[in-house]
Order: structure tokens, then sequence, then C-alpha cells
């Protein structure tokens, strides 16, 4: 019911996941001044009774008792109340209070479970432990245990109560051995043969007759001397008791003082827990909308992915281009720099984008619907607390009204011993008078009741002084059970109460901050985005992108180069004076030339130059192979000339060195170079078209006339270039990370304030400081009262059989003085009877 109770306190959170810690500020004191912990009632004989507390001789008694000791007392009080019947039941059905669940609502099966569908296993109890998923169940004791464990507690011999009972028994047996010594003794003394002479020496110990005239001090001053001491004795040991029995008082009247404390610390604990989930519950409204206002049209978080395929895509089309250009090192730094510095980022904010919509606003309506339930169980504590306090305010009203009767029951024994003491003493000073002779006879009443009230006061210390035994032991034992109350109240309940003692949040106890919590992720994720630098680490990524076009740039560089080489070689035979660049060797007529046409005859061309003009649609390399196909040089004259005619020449002569495209001994030596320039020119548009696409993929720049990215990576990967789409994704991501830093500001930021307020206000560590006050009390304070009552019955009762034996002494030897008229009158001068002489 506890549990259920906490957790409708923080049903407003419902969420997934956090680390199951808090960080609050400020620590709440729910406590106020007037019930703070460190004030007590201060006794009127406090003084007095600590100046006579030196340690307890009964803590030092039981210091032997090992933690082993009292935790087989705690055990087998477990086992003694525990129901085996009904708690040994494993599977109980699943609606059941009783039933283990994990926070999902579903069933923990154990490896071993036997429950058929619709049961659950039962959740901890004082014979299961806690049910583990997928692990064997075990009883939390041998079951043999349990019927051994009455035995234990309260079996003849070798069991706890027997071992108390043994030192109740030998005060008891010593006391009454003394009291039944002293009725045979007053019997024989008063009633028997000891009054009449004719018993002699036989009678001497006992008979109340003088046998001599005691005049020496140790006849009289001595016995009177110790009746005295044993009269300081007994009204010491009064005192004692008083002061023991003011102790206990003093004890109850802070434990009671605590308590109401404690109560009144729940109040305020209830009534401060309230104030947030009525705050959250006016707002949460609103907060629900301006977090749609924030997550909505943020799909694009998610394309963080597709960048990353757009990367992969890139390589896939251009690994070869990449490889030739050298940039493929730092293609790969742009990669890992995105996934490194750019994918975190994208992660918190998708967490809180998430943790906006999903427990947030698809869930505002069972947050609220949850507070409605945590403040009428609030409502419901707080009235229930007001009936506690009632029920402690009569419990202890009762207590104070017996304190009269408690201290005249405690303190009779002591007066009436003390009355006998000063009626015996007044007997010892008006012996001497005859005129007062009558008094003597208090002195051997003094002595009969001194017997009997010391034989009872030791019994009764004998009895007080277990019982003083079972309450330390009681007290040592509840250390162990605050250690953990899992046993007790299983673990349904265990966490808060553990939570009480271990100074832990009921929230981090219960794992509210792990399962319930929205502000405390939304808290983290603002933490770490707000003072990240999204622009630099996106430009990291855009300048290895950078670096990488410079060196795509260059991939038809060499090409370009070789191919100039060929096309500027000009030489005497083959003058070629063409430098290209990538602006016109895709079009090589557009170069500016200072002629019209070659300066050299082409070959074929019947004797003439060509148009440095395109001629039709001839691409470049036709271009080229044209306007570079020179005619050849005559080696000899015969034989070598130039076809000017679309006939053979016939003769066919010209001198050495002349130009030619006829004859067996014309010679081509630019030929060569012209296949060297057509092949350069066809290796440069390959290497050119692959940087290209390159180029317009990647996007740094997009070269003219070309579409940017290429159709090939449109229709795969992208409708956007690498760098547009890391540009676009920064842009957004930079306003959206705008916008969450933002929510300090809106409905949000302030529902999340509310809802750490109410989660540091589940701090109840305050039960275990008003405990801890509280048992020092009762086991400190009223312990010590007891105590001092146990050793003052022990006092009285050995001063008073001191006086018992003192008294029967002196009533003899202080009527020595009587013995002659004794004997005259025994002899029948007055016709005395034993009623006369005793």
């Amino acid at each position: 019911m506890l549990r259920r109770s906490i957790l409708c306190l923080v049903l407003l959170l419902f969420v997934q996941s956090g680390n199951g810690t808090l960080d609050c500020p400020v620590p709440i004191d729910v406590s106020n001044v007037a019930n703070n912990s460190s004030y007590n009632i201060v006794g009127r004989y406090d003084e007095y009774s600590d100046t006579l507390t030196f340690g307890s001789l009964i803590e030092r008694i039981r210091s032997t008792k090992s933690d082993a000791f009292y935790r087989d007392i705690v055990n087998n009080v477990i086992m003694f109340l525990c129901d085996v019947e009904s708690a040994s039941k494993r599977c109980v059905d699943k609606e059941s209070l009783f039933a283990a669940k994990d926070w999902k609502g579903d069933c923990i099966v154990a490896a071993d479970s036997l429950c058929p569908s619709g049961l659950c296993e039962r959740t901890s109890n004082c014979y299961w432990n806690s049910v583990k998923d997928m692990e064997n169940r075990t009883t939390r004791f041998h079951a043999a245990d349990y019927a051994n464990a009455q035995k234990a507690l309260f079996g003849a011999s070798d069991s706890y109560a027997a071992n108390i009972a043994i030192k109740t028994a030998i005060g008891v047996i010593v006391s009454v051995v003394l009291l039944i010594c002293w009725f045979f003794f007053f019997v024989i003394r008063y009633t028997c043969c000891c009054l009449w002479s004719s018993c002699g020496r036989l009678c001497f110990l006992c008979s109340p007759i003088p046998k001599n005239r005691y005049k020496t001090c140790s006849d009289k001053i001595l016995p009177t001397l110790i009746y005295m001491i044993t009269l300081v004795g007994v009204t010491a040991a009064s005192c004692i008791a008083f002061l023991g029995n003011e102790e206990v008082s003093v004890g109850l009247s802070n434990a009671f003082l605590h308590a109401d404390g404690l109560v009144d610390d729940l109040r305020s604990f209830l009534q401060r827990s309230r104030i947030p989930l009525t705050s959250i519950n006016n707002i949460i409204d609103d907060a629900a909308v301006d977090a749609r206002l924030i997550f909505d049209g943020t799909e694009y978080v998610k394309d963080a992915l597709s960048i990353i395929s757009s990367f992969s895509g890139f390589y896939s089309l251009h690994s070869s281009g990449l490889n030739e250009s050298n940039a493929l090192s730092g293609f790969e730094s742009a990669v890992t720099g995105f996934e490194q510095k750019v994918n975190p980022i994208t992660v918190k904010v998708q967490s809180m984008l998430d943790t906006l919509e999903l427990d947030l606003y698809d869930q505002a309506d069972a947050i609220k619907g949850g507070i409605v339930g945590a403040l009428t169980q609030l409502d419901s504590f707080t009235n229930k607390s007001s009936d506690w306090q009632d029920m402690l305010y009569q419990k202890e009203g009762q207590e104070y009204g017996f304190r009269p009767t408690r201290r005249a029951i405690v303190m009779s024994v002591f007066l009436v011993s003390f009355m006998f003491g000063v009626f015996g003493l007044v007997a010892i000073l008006l012996s001497k008078s005859r005129s007062c002779s009558t008094f003597f006879h208090m002195l051997k009443m003094t002595g009969i009741f001194s017997a009997l009230l010391g034989s009872i006061a030791l019994i009764l210390a004998s009895v007080l002084l277990s019982a003083t035994f079972v309450f330390f032991d009681s007290c040592k034992s509840l250390d162990i059970v605050i250690e953990d109350f899992e046993p007790f109240v299983g673990d349904s309940v265990a966490p808060g109460a553990n939570a009480c003692f271990n100074d832990t949040n009921l929230a981090v106890a219960f794992n509210v901050t792990e399962k319930f919590n929205f502000q405390q992720k939304l808290d983290e994720g603002l933490s770490q985005i707000k003072n990240i630098n999204i622009t630099s680490n996106f430009e990291l990524v855009l300048g290895q992108l950078e670096g990488i076009q410079s060196l795509i740039s260059s991939v038809s560089d060499s090409a370009l180069a070789a191919l100039n080489q060929a096309t500027s070689s000009n030489s005497t035979i083959c003058p070629f004076v063409d430098v290209y660049t990538k602006a016109n060797i895709m079009e090589p007529w557009k170069l500016s030339r200072t002629n019209d046409v070659t300066p050299y005859i082409i070959r074929g061309n019947f004797g003439n130059s060509t148009s440095y003009e395109r001629s039709g649609t001839e691409d470049g390399g036709e271009y080229l192979s044209r306007i570079y196909d020179k005619a050849g040089v005559c080696k000899i004259g015969d034989s070598c000339c130039v076809q000017i005619t679309p006939a053979p020449p016939s003769p066919c002569s010209s001198n050495e060195i002349d130009d030619c495209d006829y004859g067996i001994n014309c010679d081509y030596p630019c030929e060569a170079l012209q296949v060297v320039i057509a092949e350069g020119h066809a290796a440069f548009v390959s290497l050119y078209d692959k940087e290209h696409r390159m180029t317009a993929d990647l996007g740094v720049v997009c070269p003219d006339g070309a579409t940017c990215p290429t159709n090939e990576f449109k229709a795969n990967y992208s409708n956007l270039t690498l760098v547009a789409q890391v540009e676009n994704f920064e842009t957004k991501i930079s306003s959206t990370k705008d916008s969450l830093v933002a929510l300090a500001s809106t409905s949000v930021g302030q529902a999340m304030l509310e809802v750490e307020d109410f989660l540091c206000n589940m701090n109840v560590s305050f039960v275990a400081g008003r405990y801890a006050t509280i048992k020092d009390h009762i086991c400190g304070k009223a312990f010590f009262g007891i105590e001092k009552l146990v050793w003052a019955l022990f006092a009285l009762g050995m001063s008073l059989e001191i006086m018992a034996i003192v008294s029967n002494v002196l009533s003899v030897r202080l009527s020595g003085s009587q013995k002659d008229k004794y004997l005259y009158d025994l002899e029948g001068g007055n016709g005395l009877t034993r009623a006369d002489i005793y």
C-alpha cells in the first residue's frame, strides 16, 4: 500500500530512462524550529540523574554478545511471526497487490517458476526472497528453521527465553531461599523452646533472650553503626529509584515530543510536496503546447543518418577518383569528423525532442491524471497524519496520567522500607528509656519486615533485570532491522522504508528518476548541448570537404600538363605553340590565337593549312587531331612531294626537308606527336569528367553548366550535394538547439523547475533523524532510568537483608539490661508469659 501511495506521488513523470540520481541545489528541511530534533525536554532532576550515570552496566554485561547473536534473534522473530502456510504460497493473481512485476507491469518470471497463466510470482515476504528474472527462486530460510524458531526463542533449554529466565531464576531462587530461612528463623525464635531456659545453648542463635551483658563498643555501637549505614543505603536506593523513575518519564516525554515532531515533519513534507504538483497541474497543458512548437518540423534531425549514407554513396561512386587525387584520407577524416563531432549533437538533440514529444506532449493527459491521484493521496495522508497525531496525544495523555500511579508503585516498596528503617532507628535511640520501652518492639518489627521486604525487593530486581536485558536486546535488534526492511515489509515497500534510514531520496529509491523523469532528461540534455559550439564542429567537417575539393581539382592537371607539353613543343619540324587551360581544353577552338589558320600545311589537305575554327560538329579530340596533323618532311628529293591535286603527282620530287604528304621518301615526324595529343586529350577528358562529377556531388563549388549533384547521386542518395546537406543540417540543428536552450523561458521550463522541486522534496531523511532521537530517548534515557530502578532494587534488597540481621541482633543486645528482670519474672515473681517477654 505504501508503494502505491509513493508511486501516486510521482505518476506525473511518465518517461522511460535516466541515470537514477538527483542534483538538488538546496536541501529541503521540513522540520520546524519548535519540533527540531535538537530540542529536548530537560527533567528537573537531570543534573543529579546524569551525575549518577557512569555508563550502562547492562550494556557492558551484554557487550560479549556478537552481532551474529542479535541477527539470530531478529531472524528467529521473523520466522516465529511468519504465517508459513500463507506466506509460502508462491503464486498470486496477477492483479494482486502482492504480484511481483517489473515497471512495465509484466510479471517477473523466475527460472523455476511454476505459476500458471494469470498468476505471478509473489513479492518477497517472510518466507520468499525477492524474485529475480530467469533465476531460481530461494526461500529466506530453510523450511526446518521455521519450525525450530519458536524453540529457539522460547524453548525449555538453550533458547533465548531460557537464557534470560536463568538470570531471573538465580535471583529469585536466592531471594526465596533467604525468605524461607527468615521464616524458619522467626518461627523458631518466637514460637519454639527458645523462650524457655531449659533449652540452654541449643537455642542461643535464635533466642530473643540475652545471654550476656553487652557492654563493649562492638556489642552495641558497631551494630548500631551498621544499621545506620544500611538505613543510608535504603535512603540512597530510594533516591536512585526516584531519579530513575523521573528519568523514565523524561525519556518518554521526549520520545512523545519527537514522535509528534515526526508527524509534524511528515505533514510538512506532504504539504510541501503538494505545492509543485499543483503548479505542474496548472501549466502542463501550456507546456505540452510549447513542447509541440519545438519538436514540430524537426524530422530532419533524423536525416543525420542519411548524410552518413550520402558520404558512403559518394565513396561508392568516386572511390577511384579519391584515390587518384590523394583525397581519400581527407574524405575519411571528414566522415570521422561528422560521426564524432556532429552525430553526437544529433543524438542529444533527438533525445530531447523525443522526450518533449513522447514523454511530455503525448503523456500530458496521463500526467494530469497522475497528479490528481497524487494530490488525493497527499490529502488522504495529511488527514491520516492528523489521526496519527490525535492517537499519539491520547497515548501520551494515558502515559502522563499513569505517571503518579507508576511513581507510587515504584516508590512504595522504598518508602515502606525506609519507614520501617526509621522506626527501627527510633527504637534503637529510645532503647535506654524505660518510659518509652514500648518503642523497643518496633526494632523487632523492623527485623521481620526488613527480611520480608528485602527478599521481595531482590525478587523484583531479578525479574526487572531480565526484562531490562530483553529491553536492551530489543534496542540492539532495532539497529539490525533498520539496515534492511525487506524481510519485514517485502520488496515493494522496503525501498521507501530503507530510503528513510540511508539518506536516499524516495524518487531514487523507487527508481522514479530512472523511470519517470522527463525533467531530468531535459536538464541533462541541456547541460550537454548549451555550451556546444555547433558552428565550430560543423566547420571541422566543412573544412575537410573544402580541402578535398582542392585535391579533386588537380585530378586532370597532370593530363593537361602532358597534353600542353605536346601542343607547345615548338620544334623546327613540329612548330606547335598552343597552351590550353581547363577553361578551353574541352572546346579547344576557343583558344585565343594570333592567326586564323595553322602556320603549317596539313597532311592530305592539298598543300594547304587548316582553319582554327571548328569544323562542323567535331568534338575536341577530332579538332585536335585535325589541326595537329602536320604534313611530313622529305628525306631526299626523289619520290617525295605535296599532293596538291586529287590525282597523284607525276613526277613527284622536292627538295630535301620540304613539306610533303606523298611519296616513298616522305617522313612524318609529327605523326607520333599528333597521336600523343589525341590520346592525351582523351585521357584528360576522362579524368576531367571524373573530376567534374566529383566536384558536382561534393558541392564545394558547382562547375559551370553542371547539375549539382549529378543525376546518379540524386537517384541513389540525395537531391543535395554533400556540402549542401551538411550546411543545411547545420542551419536547422542550430535553430533547434537555440529553441531547446530557450526552454527555460517557456512553460516547459517552468514545469521542469516544478518537477525538480517536487523530486528534491522527496528526501525523507528527516525520518531517520527523528527515529534516532526517539530511539535515543527510549533506549537511552528511559533505559538508563529503568536500569537505575534495577540497581536501586538490588541495593534496597541487600540493605534490607543486612538491616534485618542487624535489627534482630540489636533486638537482643539492647534488651540485656532486662535479663535479671526476665529471670526473676520467670521464677514467678510477676508471672510473665511468652507474649509479655516478646
